[in-house]
Parts: C-alpha cells; sequence; structure tokens
C-alpha cells in the first residue's frame, strides 16, 4: 500500500501586504534577518487569493484577520494558526531565542531588548504607547475619512486629540532617554544612532508610516503652537523626537515598500482614505 506524502511548507505567513499589522510583522522580518524559514504570502484583498504565481499551489489562506503565520507541519496532523501580529512577533522572537529559527540579529537579548528586567520593561512601556496609537486611530478614520462607517468629524477631531496625548507620552520618553542619558533606553534605534532597533522601534513605525502613507497625514508634524490637551493642560503641539525618530526609520531598508509585493497602498484604498471630513484635521 503506497503511503501518502504530505507537502510540507516552511512557516507561512498569511498576509494583505500594505495594511498596517501585517506591515509590522513584514518589517520585522527584514530586521530580524529570517529569510528561510519564513514564507511571505501576500494575499491580494479583493480575490483573497495568493498575490503572486510562486504561491498559486500553496495552502488557501486560513478564515480570519490577517497576518496569520501557519506553522510547519509533517506529520499530517491539522497545521497550528496564529493570528494577531504581537503574538506572531513574540512566537518568532521565542524561536529565535532557543535556536529553533535562523535569523541575523545581532542585538543582545534579542529584538525585545537585553535581558534585563528593566530593560526588557522600557521597550514593553513603548511598545504598548505604540499599540495605544494604532487603537486609537481606529474612530478617527472610522469617523473622519471616507473610509469609515459614518462621518462624524466632531468625534474623529476629539479621537484625533487622543492620539496626540499618546504621542505627546512617547516624545517624553524619548526626550527624557536623551538628556539623561539613560542605560536602558525605549529606543535602540535612537540610542544606537540607527544601528539597531527593537520590537518597540517597529510598531511605533509602522503606526507613523501607515498614517502618513495611506491616510496622507505625517502625524509627527505638529502645528508647534500651545494648545490645551485632553486633560486640560496647555502643551506645545510639537514632536521633534518622534520627527527625528520616524525620518531615521524611514532610511532603512526594512522599512521600503515593494510595489510587486503589494506593500503599496492601492489607488481605491488610497482614494477613500485621505478623503477627509471637513473639520477633523
Amino acid at each position: 500500500m503506497a503511503v501518502s506524502k504530505t507537502l510540507s511548507f516552511p512557516h507561512l505567513l498569511y498576509v494583505y501586504p500594505w495594511m498596517p499589522f501585517p506591515r509590522r510583522v513584514i518589517i520585522y522580518l527584514r530586521e530580524k534577518g529570517i529569510h528561510n524559514a519564513v514564507e511571505i504570502v501576500p494575499i491580494d484583498f479583493s480575490s483573497q487569493t495568493a498575490l503572486l504565481d510562486k504561491h498559486k499551489n500553496y495552502p488557501l489562506k486560513p478564515p480570519g484577520s490577517l497576518p496569520i503565520l501557519v506553522l510547519p507541519t509533517r506529520d499530517g496532523s491539522p497545521p497550528v494558526k496564529i493570528g494577531q501580529s504581537m503574538a506572531i512577533l513574540n512566537y518568532l522572537e521565542d524561536m529565535c531565542a532557543a535556536g529553533k529559527l535562523e535569523h541575523s540579529d545581532k542585538n543582545p537579548g534579542g529584538m525585545r531588548g537585553p535581558e534585563d528586567p528593566v530593560a526588557r520593561a522600557r521597550v514593553v512601556e513603548m511598545t504598548t504607547l505604540a499599540e495605544e496609537l494604532s487603537a486609537t486611530w481606529n474612530p478617527v478614520r472610522t469617523f473622519g475619512t471616507a473610509a469609515g462607517t459614518m462621518e462624524l468629524p466632531g468625534a474623529a477631531r476629539e479621537m484625533l486629540r487622543w492620539v496626540k496625548r499618546a504621542l505627546a507620552a512617547v516624545e517624553t520618553m524619548l526626550s527624557e532617554d536623551r538628556e539623561r542619558q539613560a542605560a536602558h533606553q525605549c529606543s535602540a534605534l535612537m540610542a544606537t544612532g540607527g544601528a539597531a532597533v527593537n520590537l518597540a522601534d517597529v510598531v511605533l513605525f509602522q503606526f507613523l508610516e501607515f498614517v502618513d502613507d495611506c491616510y496622507g497625514l505625517d502625524i509627527t508634524v505638529g502645528s508647534g503652537e500651545v494648545v490645551t490637551d485632553v486633560y486640560g493642560r496647555q502643551v506645545k503641539d510639537s514632536f521633534p523626537m518622534l520627527v527625528e525618530f520616524y525620518a531615521e526609520f524611514k532610511k532603512r531598508d526594512s522599512a521600503k515598500r515593494v510595489e510587486a509585493a503589494g506593500e503599496k497602498p492601492p489607488a481605491w484604498a488610497l482614494d477613500v482614505m485621505t478623503k477627509w471630513a471637513d473639520g477633523v484635521l
């Protein structure tokens, strides 16, 4: 009796390449130097099929929001799937730390920071704020652009103030780290002058780039005026450290959008995302 053979694949990462959460995993893979162990499978949003011919015979996209990482299986058992970008990033970091995935990252302790409680807490601190930025942005675009479900300019404008609050918190962290020459800095990019990045850098950059490339708003550029924040405090609408951070990360090879791989937002999406309701900006 013939023994059936199951095709074996590496880790398969299913992505809509230009969208924000898949994008951060793509950037991470480039920064980490994971090439052969994870195959990126770009999915066409309209057809829900593989974008590239070389992936036409790969397993179909699993149901659910992307990114999804499908783990290798060689014994015929159902594949294990991991969803949510931060879960995928932490899984890959654990696999690299255990020596189970080849990579070229030279950062001591990996991209979560050195194996020191304070150092890692600082990275988590900035990652958490970067995640807050992404979550808080959703009502801004939902109520403030044609990409959303209803037009409520006042609600979008108010939520944009909360985005600015989180931006100000990151700005303060970066500024204080530099002024104090802190031993445990939240951003590897800023601490090393661009020689290295950590997970917090990747997640923060992905948010800034997404808002800029997809919604036409470089949110690091403030008005320079004194404004009232969400807590009623008088603050300057200016983010010089974030301007520097964003400009520095954009120079990296990992940040380049590859059009052939579907990493640039399509015209139909840009048409609605960049159409802002009056009175929001």
